[in-house]
């Protein structure tokens, strides 16, 4: 199975019409849906993120509204990043300076599932080895 993470810089785009990068998000996203592209892996870290933004600006039925379609897409992995991931989270958050501790742990979980690809419009995470970003709706695995 080709897997991507998904970051919640682009579910947010996705979701707000007024975000800069919404076509795009939107894109990335109704590809992911569509099976177009790789399965889109959402960390708990990336879904609690986004759906606190999305609840607080624009409203409470857009959050659960956005939580089911993820958990109804057939192309939508919504894993809980385990605990063994938090020492590589941890250390990251350390020695990485620039990433948030839910972007070091997205990356623990990309590496602890040997993931290579992450759809994100924070080009942070272009300073880390083995990981490729994407900021728009290609599928890398073509």
């Amino acid at each position: 199975m080709t897997l991507a993470l998904l970051d919640a810089t682009v579910l947010i785009a996705a979701a707000d019409s007024d975000d800069v990068d919404h076509e795009v998000g939107l894109e990335i996203v109704r590809g992911i849906d569509h099976g177009e592209l790789p399965t889109g892996v959402v960390t708990n870290e990336a879904l609690l993120e986004t759906l606190n933004y999305v609840e607080e600006r624009l409203s409470h039925e857009r959050a659960v509204d956005l939580l089911d379609r993820f958990v109804r897409g057939a192309h939508f992995e919504l894993p809980y990043n385990p605990k063994k991931n938090y020492g590589v989270g941890r250390s990251l958050f350390r020695d990485a300076g620039g990433l948030n501790f839910g972007d070091c742990m997205q990356t623990a979980y990309m590496r602890s599932r040997d993931i290579e690809y992450i759809y994100s419009f924070d080009d942070d995470f272009d300073a880390l080895d083995g990981i490729s970003r994407m900021n728009s709706a290609v599928n890398p695995y073509r």
